[in-house]
Formats: C-alpha cells, structure tokens, sequence
C-alpha cells in the first residue's frame, strides 16, 4: 500500500524543506512514544521519521514525488 507521506506530516505537497520540518517536529512530539502511550505510538513514530527521512531530501523527494502524483491521479480516477 502506498504511504502518503504528505498526508501523514499534515502538509501540503507543495510544502517547502522548512514547512516539511516543522511538521515533522509537531508529530514528533505529538506520537514519540515517550510522550504518548496509545498503543499505535511507536508506529506512527517510525512513519513520521520515515516520511520525514524521503521529503527532506531533495532527490529522493523528487522521485517520491513522481509515484504520489500517480497515486493522487489512480485515487481521484472517475471509474
């Protein structure tokens, strides 16, 4: 299943490097497992950290960004 790394940081696609920090920054502190017990805690965590390791790097960025728009067109595709 595609993750929608946009979706789960709360920013838009258009998000600039520091936007895309300062979410990553508010779900951390939001899902860190030392601050938040809910049993899902630390697999948010690891998602957020791994949305955050693909959008703050330009390359891999670009090419994350290539699949999210071809998910973005399959999702909002009139059948």
């Amino acid at each position: 299943m595609f993750k929608d790394y946009y979706k789960l940081l709360e920013v838009d696609s258009t998000a600039n490097s520091q936007e895309i920090k300062r979410a990553f920054r508010e779900q951390a502190i939001k899902w860190h497992p030392d601050k938040n017990q809910d049993v899902m805690a630390t697999e948010m965590m690891q998602a957020i950290n791994e949305a955050y390791l693909i959008l703050k790097d330009s390359e891999a960025k670009a090419r994350y960004d290539v699949e999210w728009r071809r998910y973005q067109a399959f999702i909002n595709r009139k059948d």
